[in-house]
């Protein structure tokens, strides 16, 4: 057995990009590293692993069977709780950061709403995945705040630029897979529909806060490879899938966004 399955670690490798590259983002714009900063890398990461033994362990419970793997995940469950709860109360109990109280709880709770949505295997859906989102990309406003000992409106607007830029990923990843695979014509039309109505309010957005002077370019630098990308599926559409290839594109795209929508905000200082 591998050190992934005996851990019960996350299989998706974008939710990892999710969680960790909003992180750094917010840590790179506030420009500083502390030790309530790792306190919460700490907490945040172990309530992200606790993920996987929560779906084994609420799945055993639903299908009322106790089994090996859904004791253990039990017992990684209590671990990982214990780790983020050792880890996160110092924040509160003795830094005072209660502004991240709200925060862990819709953390929680949107845990909790997909985690129920994917017992149900139904965590595959654009709402579901949407949600996943909102709540991982939390740690860009977190760690931001946390740097800087303090709330402000532009830890509101990494998490919001986090989350529109993760959820472009949602919408092509469809677009490609339903495009190649789609079980009737409707959905495959569905996808490419949604892929284009979010897109295009996207880019919209974008230059209207470019115009506007609400940030500077760089934020359209930020997110220009995956709507370039987006556009070039919908004209030319592929003929093939190569879901590894995609992820590690992925990657390489997000760091993109990583560095100039950090240029945006510290530029802006």
């Amino acid at each position: 057995m591998s050190i992934r399955s005996k851990l019960k670690l996350p299989k998706e490798h974008g939710a990892w990009a999710m969680l960790y590259v909003p992180f750094v983002l917010g840590v790179m714009v506030a420009w500083k590293m502390s030790l309530p900063v790792l306190l919460l890398l700490l907490a945040t990461s172990a309530l992200f692993i606790s993920r996987e033994s929560l779906l084994v362990w609420w799945r055993a419970q639903k299908r009322g069977r106790q089994t090996d793997s859904s004791s253990q995940a039990g017992r990684l469950l209590i671990l990982y709780g214990l780790i983020a709860a050792a880890t996160g109360a110092p924040l509160i109990l003795i830094y005072r950061f209660y502004w991240l109280l709200p925060l862990a709880v819709i953390g929680c709770v949107l845990l909790a709403v997909n985690g129920k949505q994917a017992t149900e295997f139904d965590d595959r859906t654009v709402q579901s995945e949407v949600i996943a989102i909102a709540g991982l990309t939390m740690t860009a406003p977190a760690a931001y705040s946390v740097a800087l000992g303090g709330w402000n409106q532009t830890a509101l607007w990494l998490w919001a630029l986090s989350a529109a830029y993760f959820a472009s990923s949602v919408f092509y990843v469809k677009l490609r897979v339903t495009g190649l695979h789609a079980k009737r014509p409707e959905d495959k039309q569905r996808a490419r529909r949604q892929c284009i109505v979010y897109h295009a309010f996207l880019l919209a957005s974008l230059a209207a806060l470019a115009v506007t002077r609400s940030l500077p370019l760089f934020v359209l630098i930020a997110f220009a490879p995956v709507l370039a990308r987006t556009l070039w599926s919908l004209l030319k559409p592929a003929e093939s899938l190569n879901l590894k290839r995609i992820g590690m594109t992925e990657i390489i795209y997000s760091l993109i966004f990583l560095l100039f929508t950090t240029l945006t905000f510290r530029l802006a200082v």
